[in-house]
């Protein structure tokens, strides 16, 4: 399963945020940009690995050509095209020449040459690399040679024993036929006898010539093949010796980290001279600032979170998040203002939109559906913003707390009218089913039932309109003293 991960400005520990027009990461607070294949790159350089172990050679293809399309002279990115044109699971896979012999060295070396021209390090090490792709194409050459040779040998003695037999049967055939004549014309017994002998040694001397021919020929061949084997076993050595330099020269082994035409300011750092008390979440201690880390930490439970979450306008940024309905990280932002300043108004009624997965006030509908964990939440927040709220926004959250209540109470009634119709629809049904007519107690019922309704929507009516006028209010009051008039810390 794949994971999420998120990056940090090297400089300022900032969350870096994604230009996808630019492919960049970009930092919010001290304006570096990062490259996103240089961010990435240790995840792609893996899953070209991975795709390459798993022979799927096309993919590996793909995944370092978009290393080399950020970087062209990244190193690792063309030692990747070299093994994924050879159709190379790794460079392991080299140490042994009887393993290369099934790869496609050609593309492989037109993807090296490109390497040694554009890599940005690892010249000795590609060269070594050509000398290894030389030996292994000579070597396999050579095998084939020795291959066919070993096979010719073979059809040179296969032939001899086959004219052996051609010959045997042609006599065979041709003493048939003589016999034949001899019974057939008595007289013509010793011009055929004579015939015969005559057949008989030019046959003789016709194969022995051929087996000498055949046997010069796989005498030959064996010897060919025996000079091929020989020389391909100096090769295998040789190339046994290359691919132990090839590894010494290896400059991820030595270090080697790709260059990326990276924005980064060597400025002063932006939190350098900022101080602020902030509270841990988790305990309620004082986290203290690590200027070098560029961390707040808690002494108290060991908690640290990024200097980034609580500089340049986190409330521009919750409410931003609040108005594209990602109420998650929303929620998140306005509890780390909370920790900065836990009377924060914004943030305390923030949490409350949250919670009901509202944008604004006027987003927030006596209809709206939500489940019973949701308005726990709910309540929890509101009693909690009138907690911790100071005396100038007290009134404001108790309206809101009176809001929240309404809003949960119209929902319970609801319930209560959906229940209390059934029960009327079931009371009719069984008066109409009476079998002696009509059912009066039946009857009777559901008159009892329609009249609770109609309280029930009475004290509906009331709610509503207490409710619109507490929405009102509270807008009104937010309004009035917004936080959005103050600078965002």
């Amino acid at each position: 399963m794949a994971k999420l991960k998120s990056y940090s400005c090297t400089k300022c520990a900032g969350v870096l945020n994604f230009d996808e027009d630019h492919e960049l990461f970009a930092c919010p607070f001290c304006g570096n940009e990062f490259n996103v294949v240089e961010l990435h790159r240790e995840e792609l350089s893996a899953q070209g690995a991975s795709a390459l172990r798993r022979l799927r050679f096309d993919t590996a293809e793909g995944i370092f050509k978009t290393v080399l399309s950020k970087n062209p002279r990244d190193f690792g990115g063309h030692l990747g095209m070299i093994l994924a044109k050879g159709k190379i699971a790794s460079v392991e896979n080299l140490s042994d020449i009887e393993k290369i012999k099934g790869c496609e060295i050609k593309p492989a070396r037109r993807a090296l040459h490109n390497a040694k021209k554009e890599a940005d390090a690892g010249s000795a090490y590609f060269d070594k690399f050509s000398e290894l792709f030389a030996l292994a194409e000579k070597y396999k050459e050579l095998c084939a040679g020795e291959d066919e040779r070993t096979k010719m040998a073979r059809r040179s003695f296969q032939a001899i024993a086959d004219h052996e037999l051609e010959v045997d049967i042609a006599r065979e055939e041709s003493k048939d036929n003589l016999s034949g004549i001899v019974k057939e014309y008595p007289a013509a017994a010793l011009p055929v006898a004579i015939y015969s002998a005559v057949r008989f040694v030019s046959d003789e001397i016709d194969k022995k010539s051929y087996e000498a021919k055949q046997k010069r020929n796989m005498a030959s061949d064996h010897s060919q093949a025996a000079k091929m084997s020989s020389e391909a076993e100096e090769i295998k050595k040789k190339y046994s010796e290359t691919y132990t330099e090839l590894k010494v020269l290896d400059p991820a082994v030595n270090g080697y980290k790709p260059a990326y035409a990276s924005k980064v300011d060597a400025g002063p750092d932006p939190f350098a001279d900022v101080l602020k008390d902030v509270n841990c979440a988790k305990c309620g201690g004082r986290l203290i600032l690590d200027k070098e880390k560029r961390l707040y930490a808690c002494s108290f439970c060991g908690v640290a979170y990024g200097t980034s979450l609580f500089f340049d306008q986190p409330l521009r940024k919750a409410k931003q998040a609040l108005a594209a309905a990602d109420y998650t990280e929303a929620d998140q932002r306005f509890s780390h203002m909370l920790m900065v300043d836990p009377k924060d108004h914004e943030a305390l009624f923030g949490r409350i939109l949250c919670a009901g997965k509202w944008k604004n006030i006027p987003d927030i509908e006596l209809e709206d559906r939500m489940l019973p964990l949701m308005e726990d939440r709910l309540t929890d927040r509101a009693d909690e913003a009138f907690l911790h709220s100071d005396e100038e926004h007290k009134e404001f959250f108790s309206n809101v707390q009176n809001a929240v209540t309404c809003y949960i109470r119209w929902r319970h009634f609801n319930q209560e009218l959906d229940s209390m119709r059934k029960a009327k629809d079931y009371a009719r049904s069984k008066s109409g089913l009476s079998f002696r007519g009509s059912d009066k107690e039946a009857e009777a019922k559901a008159f009892e039932i329609e009249k609770k309704i109609e309280d029930v929507k009475a004290k509906m009516k009331e709610l509503r309109g207490r409710f619109d006028e507490l929405k009102r209010t509270i807008d009104k009051e937010k309004t009035a003293f917004s936080l959005a008039e103050k600078p965002d810390p």
